[in-house]
């Protein structure tokens, strides 16, 4: 059994969801962010609306490895933030060599999912095809192996060649909306279409499931980290009492800081002079090493 789903950038403008949920899709992925700093004009519209239409969604990271892998992964995720119920794995989109070798390539996705799981709290998808058949070697890969792979190949079935690291494709990228035959998607320009090889349980097998309940955890600190990581930009912002407290804790050590308990870009500046007044790493994001950093100060 297969589902069918769509993926859309800026490239398609503003798409109606209602439309795309009365067709045969079920699942829609809409890219997030791209290298250092660089966010989708419409990530934001289409994140909402995809949850909105009732679609299984997922987001994705156009990797550019001649930046920073860390901080590219902090980037992704200080976008999307936390990820809820029928949320896909995050997506790296490798495609691209930015100059660097194979091995510099590999050393970089493997940085970078690291960073971004830890971040996330659910391993990635990797999204890549003829890239890491072609100028990467075609590697075959424990590391990547252990995450699900999104194929992109515009050609007919019984010509796929899955890359070494994998044994099948959980998505297949199949069309980029003109070749190889595409479904007729109301509501949107032509676009990437994929199949998910599964059924629609399968699909949320995928997913987190309900949000869980988020309790306090005790990480050493005077103040148990609360289990949320704070981060900026996000819709909506994070704030709260915890905030607040964090805030009020930079603050009593020296940093410009305003303890209005929301985290915005003021409180990312003071994080990121924080995290390396203490070694930490500079990603601008309160978790609970940063945390504990802080109220153990």
């Amino acid at each position: 059994m297969r589902i069918l789903g769509i993926d859309v950038s800026h490239y398609q403008g503003s798409v109606r969801w209602s439309d795309v949920a009365a067709s045969d899709v079920k699942f829609a992925f809409a890219k997030a962010t791209e290298a250092n700093t660089a966010i989708d004009a419409t990530f934001e519209q289409n994140w909402r609306g995809i949850q909105q239409a009732g679609l299984f969604r997922g987001t994705y990271h156009f990797g550019r490895p001649a930046g920073d892998p860390e901080t590219q992964a902090a980037h992704f995720f200080s976008v999307v933030g936390q990820l809820g119920f029928r949320d896909l794995p995050p997506v790296l989109d490798l495609e691209v060599a930015d100059g660097r070798s194979a091995q510099q390539i590999l050393e970089w996705a493997r940085a970078f999912l690291a960073k971004a799981e830890a971040l996330f709290g659910r391993k990635l998808m990797l999204y890549t095809g003829q890239f890491w058949r072609g100028p990467l070697g075609n590697p075959n890969d424990s590391f990547f192996a252990e995450r699900a792979l999104w194929l992109a190949a515009y050609t007919r079935e019984q010509s796929l060649v899955v890359p070494a690291s994998w044994k099948r494709w959980t998505f297949w990228q199949y069309t980029d909306g003109s070749h190889n035959e595409p479904a007729r998607v109301p509501g949107v320009p032509p676009c990437d279409q994929s199949w998910f090889e599964g059924s629609e349980a399968d699909l949320d097998a995928l997913c987190t499931g309900e949000p869980p309940v988020i309790k306090p955890v005790d990480c050493g600190a005077a103040d148990p980290w609360p289990g949320v990581h704070f981060v900026w930009p996000q819709t909506p912002a994070v704030r709260g009492t915890a905030v607040k407290a964090w805030q009020e804790k930079l603050r009593a050590l020296g940093f410009a800081i305003d303890a209005d308990g929301v985290y915005g870009p003021q409180s990312k500046v003071a994080c990121i002079a924080f995290q390396r007044s203490r070694g930490l790493a500079p990603d601008g994001i309160v978790g609970k090493a940063t945390w504990a950093a802080a109220f153990a100060s």
